[in-house]
């Protein structure tokens, strides 16, 4: 590949990480206020003749099954550092993955063709 080739693939990769920074970090700050969609089908069902729905949202929600998640991440309180970290790692695992199948097909393991 060219260096022309080269460097509009990573223009591109830039311009992408960019965006998804951005959709991760910016625009899901307007959607965090809101309650998603399990939480408000427990206000539907469960809280739904509930004097207060938000504490019998609270009430209902009990313990988190992933408690390695650290504080700064949990709930709605930090959504931009929750994009930039969901953004982030969805970035490394697919720059890891395209690392190892061209790192694979580079030592000649070509993929098979099926009958």
């Amino acid at each position: 590949m060219s260096a022309t080739g080269r460097r509009s693939v990573a223009g591109l990769v830039v311009v992408g990480v960019g965006l998804a920074l951005l959709i991760g970090m910016v625009a899901a700050n307007f959607a965090a206020g809101t309650p998603d969609a399990l939480q408000r089908s427990v206000i539907d069902s469960a809280c739904k003749d509930a004097a207060d729905q938000e504490s019998c949202l609270a009430e209902k929600e009990g313990e988190p099954v992933w408690t390695s998640v650290p504080e700064a991440l949990n709930g709605y309180t930090h959504v931009s550092l929750s994009g930039l970290v969901g953004v982030v790692a969805t970035f490394v695992l697919g720059a890891g993955l395209i690392w190892v199948l061209r790192r694979g097909r580079a030592r000649g393991d070509e993929p098979r063709a099926r009958d």
